[in-house]
């Protein structure tokens, strides 16, 4: 008992002196004339982990002119997020700031922080997919197509329709939309097929009836290759489609090799203008095709 005492003053009289040295550290991190001081500053902050020292360090992200020293309470705050520590919560709000133009002009800081948000997204502190669509509005070309490669590997519904949209907006460049017909194309939707399709459509209509919650989402009835060939096939449909974006919509599909793509392809086959496009499509058609054998 007495040592279990013992431990717990301990252990209170180091929090107390964290808690003592959190505003120490505000002011360094404020006020120190020295780059390397402010830097060990952010970092003191990110240990101590609290929303005290989080408003810190994001009331100092606002003022710091040394793009090291702001990388640095950039880092604090992904620790302090990732670590899942009291503050983490307001730190995740502090990396959505620094992704936004709105509030961040430093290209290389909202990168930074949109990456951090895509990690916190893997490890479900948060639904990263709104964050990566809202930079695809950023007028940085690398931001947004750091976002369709984040995108891709994010792997989820959600993420394939951010990317489908993306690959039909003519307000993006080419440059961008062709990264988006790659990723859509590499982007591994799972689907349970035709006979799981129909064991969750029972289960749902099942529990549904007797008023318990699902076993599944409504989600897992969805038809999930046939979501990226809807994309794909209505970018090659439309007429001022560049022969570049058509081609590389044509490898998307045979990358995804599902057969709802056949009577796309084979209305390229009769009608593209395009030698190059028909020829391409004839080749993804027959690997379409044999599949069937696999």
């Amino acid at each position: 008992m007495g040592v279990c005492l013992a431990l717990i003053c301990a252990f209170s009289e180091v929090q107390a002196q964290v808690l003592q040295g959190i505003p120490r550290l505000g002011s360094e991190l404020v006020n120190s004339p020295e780059i390397s001081i402010r830097r060990k500053a952010a970092q003191g902050l990110g240990r101590a982990a609290t929303n005290a020292s989080v408003r810190l360090l994001m009331g100092a992200m606002a003022g710091e002119k040394d793009q090291g020293v702001r990388l640095e309470i950039l880092r604090a705050l992904r620790t302090i997020a990732f670590q899942r520590y009291p503050g983490f919560r307001l730190a995740l709000q502090g990396l959505g700031q620094a992704a936004n133009r709105a509030t961040e002009r430093n290209d290389l800081i909202r990168l930074r922080a949109i990456e951090a948000l895509w990690e916190a997204g893997k490890k479900d502190l948060l639904d990263p997919v709104p964050i990566l669509e809202r930079q695809l509005t950023d007028p940085s070309e690398r931001l947004q197509l750091a976002a369709v490669l984040m995108l891709g590997k994010h792997g989820s519904v959600e993420a394939a329709d951010a990317l489908g949209q993306a690959l039909l907006n003519p307000a993006l460049s080419e440059t961008v939309r062709l990264a988006a017909v790659h990723a859509l194309g590499a982007v591994a939707l799972t689907a349970g097929g035709p006979v799981g399709r129909d064991v969750a459509t029972a289960n749902i209509a099942t529990t549904t009836a007797i008023g318990i919650p699902a076993l599944v989402t409504q989600r897992a009835t969805d038809t999930r290759h046939e979501r990226q060939i809807r994309y794909l096939t209505l970018l090659v449909n439309k007429s001022s489609t560049s022969e570049t974006l058509t081609l590389k919509a044509v490898k998307s599909l045979g990358r995804i090799k599902d057969r709802s793509s056949i009577p796309a392809l084979q209305q390229l086959l009769g009608t593209h203008p395009s030698l190059t496009v028909r020829k391409q499509a004839t080749l993804v058609l027959s690997h379409v095709l044999a599949r069937q054998y696999e």
